[in-house]
């Protein structure tokens, strides 16, 4: 099979859908650095299977998928078809009636991978089956990339042989053999685990025709039951049959009886409505009779409250004329102290009269000496802010006249030491030799400063 086209999109440096076409046959894939060429073969052996994604230079399945850059953001898929020409009939049988096979797989971010043949879901298996005894795959000569063609001169003899195998397009049949051993092998624990159960299965026999004689048994024993059952229900259904006629023949018999007991019932009604109507009216004249008991008996206790009420008010009507004639006595005797104590307060009065007068008076005076008072107090209080002003203004000139003072001495002792040292110089210059014109101008320079 040939390869016609190869479509990209999302991987690797492929961001966009790129379709290359193959119209002759491809030897070699040149170009400068970075323009793609390890890309591309990457993505040839990736759409054929590649698991390991060291071999496709990453460290991760998920590095074929675009990341990407400052202008563009990342791919959320990578998807790469491969479209081969199989009009040498070189594909298996299975595909054989297909001019072109479009081999396609898809890997997204989340880790979902899926294969397909001409946009039918297949198996990773289904893949590698496809290229199996081609000269393509993942492993086989028809892919060389850059550093494989010294990796098969130094291969070892082993990986040249496989190279060799698939050159000559054996790889499918010993692939098939393979299957085929794997299969045997399996169909040979499958016999192995068939005798186990077949062993297990003739030990269980035995039990389980223990069990089915017993349920023969069963079954024998259950339609006697059956069979018992009918006889004890026939027999049943006649006794109930018999039971049935005699009851009812004393049912009719109860039915004439209870006629005539029915009769009866009506006319012990009839006599016991004429009962309920003359009992009716009884009690119509004794709620009447009652009635009227009930009223006479309230008059009766109406009148008898009114005795007692107006002999209560005799009553007191006598207590209140002997209390007024004691309040009477009393009130006269009363009068006769009051008027004895009106002379008494007359006078009395009198009394506070003129003393209130008196007192009018000394008042009038006090109120005279207290603005008095008040105005020898303004006046006192006048003199006592002056003298206040004064003394602080005495302080203040107080104040200055310290500090002029202070002023003074301290520039009378600058002028005693000055006097000091002056004589002290005068004493050295007249007690030492006699000096050179030189320091003797020196010495009045000094003496002058």
């Amino acid at each position: 099979m040939k390869i016609r086209r190869l479509e990209l999109q999302g991987f690797k440096s492929f961001v966009d859908r790129t379709v290359l076409s193959f119209d002759h046959d491809v030897t070699a894939v040149v170009g400068p650095n970075g323009c793609g060429k390890s890309n591309t073969v990457d993505a040839i052996r990736w759409c054929m299977g590649e698991q390991s994604a060291k071999h496709l230079r990453g460290r991760s399945m998920e590095d074929v998928i675009f990341n990407g850059s400052d202008s563009r953001p990342p791919h959320a898929f990578a998807e790469v078809t491969l479209v081969f020409d199989n009009r040498d009939g070189l594909a298996p049988p299975e595909y054989a009636a297909y001019a072109e096979i479009a081999v396609t797989r898809r890997l997204t971010r989340d880790g979902a991978s899926d294969y397909s043949i001409n946009r039918t879901p297949v198996r990773l298996m289904d893949v590698t089956n496809l290229f199996l005894g081609t000269g393509a795959g993942t492993k086989a000569y028809s892919i060389v990339e850059q550093g494989r063609v010294g990796l098969i001169v130094t291969s070892k003899p082993e990986d040249r042989r496989g190279l060799l195998e698939e050159a000559a397009g054996i790889t499918r049949f010993k692939a098939r053999r393979k299957l085929s051993e794997r299969r045997l092998e399996l169909t040979k624990q499958n016999l192995l685990r068939v005798n186990d159960l077949l062993v297990e299965i003739e030990k269980g026999l035995v039990s389980l025709k223990r069990q089915a004689q017993r349920a023969e048994r069963y079954k024998e024993l259950r339609a006697e039951q059956r069979e018992l059952d009918l006889w004890i229900a026939s027999a049943r259904y006649l006794e109930l049959a018999a039971t049935g006629k005699r009851t009812r023949a004393s049912l009719l018999s109860e039915e004439a009886a209870l006629e005539g007991v029915a009769a009866a019932l009506a006319r012990v009604d009839a006599e016991a409505e004429g009962a309920r109507r003359a009992l009716f009216e009884a009690e119509v004249a004794l709620e009447a009779a009652q009635g009227a008991a009930f009223a006479a008996d309230n008059e009766v206790r109406r009148l008898e409250a009114e005795l007692q009420r107006v002999r209560d008010q005799i009553e007191n009507g006598r207590k209140r004329k002997a209390d007024a004639e004691r309040e009477l006595t009393e009130i006269t005797r009363s009068g006769e102290m009051l008027e004895g104590e009106r002379a008494s307060l007359k006078k009395e009065l009198d009394a506070v009269a003129t003393q209130e007068a008196e007192e009018l008076e000394r008042l009038s005076i006090a109120e005279e000496r207290l603005s008095e008072v008040r105005d020898l107090l303004f006046a006192i209080e006048a003199g006592l802010k002056e003298h206040r002003e004064a003394a602080v203004k005495a302080e203040r000139e107080l104040a200055t006249a310290e500090a002029t003072r202070a002023g003074v001495a301290r520039r009378l002792r600058e002028a005693e030491e000055r006097g000091a040292r002056v004589r002290e110089r005068r004493a050295r210059s007249s007690a030492g030799p006699r000096s050179s014109p030189a320091r003797a101008t020196a010495r009045r320079r000094s003496s002058t400063a």
